[in-house]
């Protein structure tokens, strides 16, 4: 076995290991360590405190059934957030599929002469970038909702801003509403445009148009000045965007330093990574912009169909717009998700601190000194529990127990991006070829012949061919 092997399973071992609900409860059985040791301690030389056990078994029979309902309800979500990340990779790959494949070569809704070689190929380029950037924005409108439901605001993020940078803004409502210690904004620079006079900009990326241009009979809106990065005039400069992955910082140190500035009653310092909080109160709704310009895409198809030769078949518009509302319908399920809470949350946190609170007065007549690790041990059991259903109650940050969303991401962007490598594949290139010399590749017998031998047999002899294989191959056989 390589170093490399060994240390790649010691940090995979030590990342389970972290995701173990004892990192997440360590300050509060360290409360209860040092509670059950004050109990013992009183009872033995001060006062003797021990209570009969009467209800401790009842009680704690209760409290686990309630925890366990309420682990399970987390899981459920978490479960259901699972399957819609998987219908938005399902409907991305639809509707990548059947633009790439079948969206006619030209289909930019100007008629071209066919002797007229340089606007045919003007035009077939231009929906060739039209598809490209279309399949782009499926990749986009992932990432996008990776951030928004994480709720990270605004488009300023080193994966989601060459992707959109160009569109133009809507101005849209929320349905997540913002986190106060992650929702930032950019610090707007001296002779900034887009921010002056306007302390409540919702968003940098303009909303009103110049007019439009035609070209080679199709109409391009042009906006009235930079897009989305006029509010930072960083012209895409990658150095002035967000990492891809912002978690929050949970290190001694940044800990220690906010409890000190609540003590005091201090302003957070602004981190180098993080942007200025944003003023207003919502979180940008970019993955729902992203399906306007997917469905503009669609009716600027059947608004062109009539001119696009060949015809865009209805089955194919119905699979692009079925594929779009299941990309929809997964958001808003998402937003569902993370914004529906666990109303009787608290009250169950109340009810375990005080039976766990109780616990070492009903054990010590029992257990003695053996009170202090048997009440750590339930608290733990109690407290990792309904940690760990706090932690997966809303499966889209950044703990460890959460769903990687960038594995998604980068499930879509591979597969988009390996499927637009290529022109459509013809099938006079691939079935015809010498290689597809097995028409029976399961049969161990089965004849070894090129295409241009079974064109000779002509269809009759291989329909004969292929009824003679059913009834003579050894898998067949077996298998009746």
């Amino acid at each position: 076995m390589s170093v490399r092997t060994r240390a790649g399973r010691a940090l995979l071992f030590l990342h389970h290991l972290w995701a173990i609900a004892i990192f997440r409860s360590w300050r509060i059985l360290i409360f209860y360590t040092l509670w059950a040791t004050a109990v013992c301690i009183v009872n033995y030389h001060v006062h003797r405190v021990a209570l009969q056990p009467t209800l401790l078994t009842v009680l704690g029979t209760v409290l686990g059934f309630v925890i366990s309902f309420r682990t399970t309800t987390s899981y459920d979500r978490y479960s259901e957030a699972r399957k819609l990340w998987a219908q938005v990779i399902f409907a991305s790959r639809m509707f990548a599929r059947t633009v790439w494949f079948h969206v006619p070569s030209n289909a930019i809704g100007v008629k071209v002469d066919p002797g007229n070689k340089t606007q045919l190929e003007e035009c077939q380029a231009r929906t060739l970038l039209e598809k490209k950037t279309v399949i782009n924005l499926l990749e986009a409108y992932a990432i996008a909702v990776k951030h928004y439901l994480r709720r990270e605001d605004g488009i300023e993020y080193e994966d989601i801003n060459p992707y959109v940078k160009f569109l133009p803004k809507y101005a849209l409502p929320s349905s997540i509403p913002p986190q106060p210690c992650t929702m930032h904004h950019r610090r707007p620079k001296d002779g900034d445009e887009a921010e002056k006079g306007r302390p409540d900009l919702e968003c940098s990326r303009p909303v009103h148009y110049q007019g439009s241009s035609l070209i080679s009979g199709t109409a391009t809106l042009v906006s009235s000045h930079t897009h989305h990065l006029s509010e930072n005039n960083s012209d895409g400069n990658a150095q002035n965007l967000l990492p891809a992955e912002n978690p929050p910082d949970r290190s001694w140190t940044s800990l220690f330093t906010r409890l000190l500035r609540k003590i005091w009653h201090a302003e957070p310092l602004p981190s180098p990574h993080r942007l200025k909080r944003r003023k207003k109160g919502q979180v940008d709704n970019v993955p729902l912009e992203i399906s306007f310009y997917l469905s503009s895409y669609i009716a600027a198809l059947e608004e062109r169909n009539n001119l696009i030769q060949p015809r865009i078949e209805p089955p194919t518009m119905s699979l692009l717009h079925t594929s779009l509302s299941q990309l929809i319908e997964a958001l808003t399920e998402m937003e569902r998700i993370a914004t529906t809470p666990a109303v009787y949350s608290k009250h169950l946190w109340l009810l375990t601190i005080i039976y766990c609170l109780v616990l070492p007065f009903q054990t010590l007549s029992t257990l003695g000194w053996l009170t202090i690790p048997g009440t750590v041990l339930a608290s733990f059991m109690f407290f990792g529990f309904l940690v760990a259903g706090a932690e997966i109650q809303n499966p889209f940050g950044y703990d460890k127990n959460d769903i990687n969303l960038n594995d998604f991401v980068h499930i879509i962007r591979k597969e988009l991006h390996s499927m637009t490598s290529r022109p459509t594949p013809n099938p006079l290139e691939w079935v015809f070829c010498n290689e597809n010399n097995l028409m029976f590749p399961s049969c161990p017998n089965g004849e070894v012949m090129p295409p241009d031998e079974w064109l000779k047999r002509g269809s009759a002899g291989m329909y004969e061919a292929f009824g003679s294989h059913v009834m003579n191959c050894s898998i067949h056989r077996k298998s009746t």
